[in-house]
């Protein structure tokens, strides 16, 4: 094995540093946090492991080197000292630089310098990656298909830092997603709802061996829940294309995302083209994670996720086959008073895991009441999901998240487009006593709802309503 030691750090959405220092400890990995990330020392296998292995990261990076530089000239000379033969010369690099609070403050300036005492030449494609912004904020979509090496430069009171991208495409591309709704959820943020809730290691439906992000099984081993009394329920009602529950089903079968196809193929990773790159152990790492995968069958997590419009459900489908786990899924077009629910076994928990509509405009506010005092109500006293079932959900409006009057909490804050939103939770303890509650049949699209007009057509921020 490569006995090199690198300074690693990985960045995510800003708001989700517990759940990645959470996944880095499952992994064997003890991480400092930053703002937007976390960072430790590693070797190849940590390099590898992590690309393969995390749900909530944005990318993996290699520091190249930090100093402190207040002058143009300054930066230059101290930067050529960096060892910028780890950047691949395959194509030409691209950079991302931010700068805050420094003297030095032009970002094309920094980059200028920097490549010239790299002898890198100017990026030959069209258009830059643009500014990396905050430690965790995420590159644009475009930089995914630019090609080359990947330079992450960032300026903060005067201490320049360096680091080279190891994965390529951002971690939340998995490879599945073929076919996206109106406003699709990043995958990287489904994931981090499923493990604020359902997966979350203090959850009572949370695997009873392992904690999620572990090398071993992130799901419930089929044996261990049979002792737990059942297999849980994970049911979103406004599924979209499925992301949701796709990831949970990425989870629950301890599917790596960096496997997450049908043949559980790595997907291209930028570090498969770096000369240097140890093959046995990235052979080992693969061998690993292939066979920690849990089979489709008994024992699983119960999983449903339906949506209004019948053509998003056939988006949800083909992107559950492309990622080899259409069969671990209850895809249905229904609307939200109908959403099909599993029948809960004695004592196993059922969660709503879910990205309602919440607009960005006043005017949305309005439309939206009715569905949020909907969704209240059937977890209220004699509603459909009063007995045994959990919620969490991503919220752009605290005062719809108040018409719902359920005791919600905030398991974390962070942005989804643009716009700030938090993972509103109400947890209980499932109920010995509750009966499970029969599972109804998929209603055609075109049968009105028993409320009309309490629910209204998916605004953006979210994927389509249910």
């Amino acid at each position: 094995m490569d006995s090199r030691s690198f300074r690693l750090m990985a960045p995510c959405p800003p708001g989700l540093e517990p759940l990645l220092l959470a996944e880095l400890e499952g992994l064997g990995i003890q991480a400092t946090p930053l703002h937007g990330g976390a960072t430790w020392t590693g070797g190849w296998a940590d390099i590898l492991r992590t690309n393969l292995h995390l749900r909530a990261a944005s990318r993996v990076l290699v520091e190249l080197g930090t100093f402190r530089a207040r002058a143009l000239g300054e930066l230059e000379r101290k930067g050529a000292d960096l060892p910028w033969n780890q950047v691949p010369r395959d194509a030409p690099a691209r950079f991302r630089v931010s700068a805050s609070r420094s003297r030095l403050y032009h970002e094309g300036a920094i980059e200028e310098r920097l490549r010239r005492a790299a002898d890198l030449p100017p990026e030959a494609l069209p258009g830059t990656p643009g500014p990396a912004g905050n430690e965790g904020e995420e590159p644009g979509e475009s930089e995914a298909a630019a090609g080359g090496p990947l330079v992450v430069v960032r300026v903060h009171r005067d201490e320049v830092t360096v680091r080279l991208d190891t994965s390529g495409e951002h971690l939340h591309r998995r490879g599945y997603r073929r076919h996206v709704g109106t406003a699709p959820l990043r995958e990287t943020l489904a994931a981090a709802l499923l493990l604020a809730g359902p997966f979350s290691p203090s959850s009572s439906s949370s695997s009873p061996g392992r904690a999620p992000g572990d090398q071993g099984a992130a799901g419930a081993d089929p044996a261990d829940t049979e002792e737990a009394g059942g297999p849980f329920a994970v049911v979103d009602p406004f599924c979209g294309a499925g992301t949701v529950v796709i990831e949970a089903a990425l989870l629950a079968r301890n599917i790596p995302p960096g496997l997450a196809t049908a043949e559980h193929r790595p997907r291209d990773f930028a570090f498969l083209g770096w000369p240097d790159l140890p093959a046995s152990t990235w052979a080992s790492e693969v061998e690993a994670a292939r066979s920690g995968i849990l089979p489709s069958g008994e024992g699983l997590p119960l999983l449903y996720g339906s949506d209004r419009d019948a053509g998003v459900i056939e988006a949800a489908r083909a992107n559950a086959e492309a990622a080899g786990v259409a069969e671990d899924l209850h895809l249905s077009v229904a609307p939200l008073s109908r959403a099909p629910l599993p029948p809960l076994p004695s004592a196993s928990p059922g969660w709503i895991v879910t990205n309602p509509p919440y607009g960005g405009r006043l005017g949305d506010r309005r439309r939206l009441r009715p569905l949020y005092a909907s969704l209240g109500r059937a977890f209220l006293s004699g509603g459909r999901l009063s007995h045994g079932w959990s919620l969490i959900y991503l919220s752009g409006d605290p005062v719809l998240d108040a018409v719902t009057a359920l005791p919600l909490e905030a398991r974390f804050a962070t942005t989804n487009g643009g716009l700030p939103v938090r993972a509103m939770a109400m947890e209980v303890q499932p109920m010995a006593s509750a009966e499970p509650e029969p599972e109804p049949a998929s209603e055609p699209t075109s049968e009105p709802e028993s409320e009309p007009g309490s629910e209204p057509e998916p605004k953006p921020g979210s994927e389509p309503a249910a």
